[in-house]
Parts: structure tokens; sequence; C-alpha cells
């Protein structure tokens, strides 16, 4: 009997020390802006960017967009906030409007959220546009657990959220490695503080090339899908949409991440003053509305269908390429300049007579096909 009580009690002892151990990692203090540039994956490492875009350039954040690599690749902000000047639209001090595209790539409301909260605790943009697809995602993004602040994590919904156990179980690492990369950024790659040497712009155009901090990470955005191969493609994703696995009367729980996070951000934003603009941007061969609107509680939608049916503008079935893009971007400025207008429309003035923000990064880096 003393054995066995002396084991349950090592056992609780031990139990509780590693508790300890794990509450004070969870606990250790490091840089935020080391957290949001740890993440060095691709294209997900516009996520340091993104920090930078929000807290140090100081050039103004008018029309912010939000989403996915549909926004990403498919929208070129400076095309776009050139295009705006071009109809004479401008701010109430009568500058040029900036438009800042701080898409990441994967779907994932939980980052967008998180996206918006970090934008609008130091900025407030005159509109956010948010991109929409055919239908809600179920999951939640795979980098939120890197820029999400701790107690973020732990509130998220837990009801079929796939990763909110991952997400757990990785943030007393997430936080030790913080803590020691924090003490000495620059041993570990990163950038111990914000300088203009190393940022990639006010503006910065993946619509081309997808790159980051002057590295491209694909060849030019140009290739032409082969049209049976993507009509075949668009009738398999039709054909194949299940928008509820589970019984209707489930539904709020099936699409728990989604409901929660659209309705945070809508709530912030609506706190901050921000409207926010809705961006249709589906794949290739998609209904010409989402099939349920009622998250997004009657919010405006811009709509570019007749462009998206242009088979000439698909990189592949999810993505415009640049000649898609182009004609996107510019059709989202003529749609955009009379909703974000503050000073009465004047004169055209040519691009070069306004001031975007800190010129873009020049590529050096060309991209390199893995082998």
């Amino acid at each position: 009997m003393r054995d066995t009580y002396s084991t349950a009690r090592l056992f609780a002892i031990g139990l509780a020390a590693m508790l300890a151990t794990l509450a004070l990692m969870v606990a250790l203090p490091h840089d935020r802006y080391v957290r949001w540039q740890d993440e060095r994956t691709e294209a997900y490492a516009r996520l340091g960017w993104v920090y930078e875009r929000v807290h140090y350039d100081r050039t103004p954040t008018d029309i912010v967009l939000v989403g996915t690599s549909h926004t990403m690749n498919g929208l070129d902000g400076l095309a776009i906030a050139q295009r705006i000047a071009a109809t004479g639209a401008r701010a109430a001090d009568g500058r040029c409007l900036t438009v800042s595209n701080l898409a990441i790539p994967s779907y994932g409301r939980n980052l967008h959220w998180a996206i918006v909260h970090e934008l609008l605790s130091a900025r407030k943009p005159r509109a956010l546009v948010l991109e929409v697809f055919e239908n809600e995602t179920r999951k939640a993004h795979p980098m939120f657990w890197r820029v999400a602040d701790s107690a973020d994590l732990v509130r998220a919904p837990i009801l079929l959220n796939q990763n909110y156990v991952g997400d757990l179980i990785r943030l007393p690492y997430r936080q030790l490695k913080l803590a020691v990369e924090s003490a000495a950024p620059a041993q570990f790659g990163l950038k111990p503080a914000f300088s203009l040497a190393t940022y990639d712009g006010s503006t910065v155009d993946n619509t081309r090339i997808v790159n980051v901090h002057g590295q491209a990470f694909t060849p030019p955005l140009t290739r032409v899908l082969d049209p049976v191969t993507l009509e075949a493609a668009a009738a398999s994703r039709r054909e194949n949409k299940n928008l509820n696995m589970l019984p209707a009367a489930l539904e709020r729980f099936e699409y728990a991440v989604p409901r929660h996070y659209v309705a945070a951000l809508l709530a912030e934003a609506d706190k901050a003053g921000v409207p926010v603009i809705l961006l249709y941007l589906p794949g290739y061969g998609m209904p010409p509305r989402p099939f349920d609107m009622r998250l997004f509680r009657g919010r405006p939608m811009m709509t570019v269908n007749d462009l998206l049916r242009h088979r000439e503008f698909w990189h592949d079935p999810d993505h415009l390429n640049a000649q898609g893009a182009t004609a996107v971007s510019r059709r989202v400025a003529e749609l955009l300049a009379p909703r974000v207008a503050a000073a009465p429309t004047q004169s055209p003035t040519p691009a070069g007579g306004c001031d975007f923000g800190v010129p873009p990064r020049p590529i050096t880096i060309p991209f390199r096909k893995q082998q």
C-alpha cells in the first residue's frame, strides 16, 4: 500500500512539475516583431512584412486588402492605388489614397482576424476589403499559431477545430523559441530592428512573381492554363462540392471557426469605425455569388464575375495569372474609387504625382526550381 502511495505521489509531483514548467515557458516574454517574422517558409514569410507595414512604415494605410492567395496573387495594390488616383478620388487632405495588400496564402478566417486585429491596434484605414469565396472553409489557418497571442490561442473555438489541440501543444515550444530568438535576433537570421534597407516597400506586388525579401518563389505568373484542364477542374469541384458534412442542425458547430472569427473581425472593424467591403474572388467556374452570405451581416460586396469567366486569365484553377490580375485590379479600383473618396473628385493626377510610400524592393534572387 505504501509503495502504491509513494508511486502516486511521485507521479503527482512529476505532473505538477511538468505543468509548472510548461506554464513558465508559455509566460516567457518575447519581441512581437520577432514573432511575426519568425515564419520564413516561402510566401508565409510575408507575415513579417505585414507587421512592418502596420507598425513601422508611416505611409498611410487607406485601403487594406485581406484574404488568401486569391487576393495576394490576384490584386496589385499599387496598380489599384494608381488607378484610383487616375479617377480623381482623394483623401480629405487632397492626397492620393494608398492600397496595402496584406493577404497571406491558405484559407482560415482566424488569421484574417489576427491581421485585422493587429492592423486596428495601430491604424485606422479608410476601408477593409475582405476576400469572400463560394463557401467558407471549416478549417483554421495553419499559420495562426505562429502569430497569435497566447490568450487568443487558448480562447479559440474548441469544437470541430482541428487545429486547437495542436496549436496549444506547440505553444510552450513557440514561446521558448521566441524568447531565445528575441535575445539575439540577428543570430537567428531575424531583424533586430526595422530598417528601410531590408524593407520590401509600402506596396508589394505578387501578381507577377511571388516574392519575399527580394527573393522570387515562383517563375513569372504568365502561364495560361490549358482551357480543357481548367474546365475539367472546375466541373470536378462543382460535382464534389459538399457544403455540409453534418446535419443542418449542427451547422453552427461545423462552421464554428469561420463564424467566430468573421463575427470578431466585423465587430472590431465596427468598433473602430472602419467599413468592411467584401470582394467575391473564388476560383474558376464557381457560382456568381457565395452560397451563404449570413456571416457577413449585410456588408456590401463587389464582384468581378465577368472577368473571372475569361479562361485566358487563369494560371491554375484557383489563381489568376498576371494578365488576369491586371484586369481584375483595374476593375476593383474602379469599384472602390467612389466608395473610398473623402474629398470631391479632382482632376485626374498622373501616377507619378502621387506618393504611395516606400518603393518596392527589387527582386535580386531569381526563382530556382527545387530539384
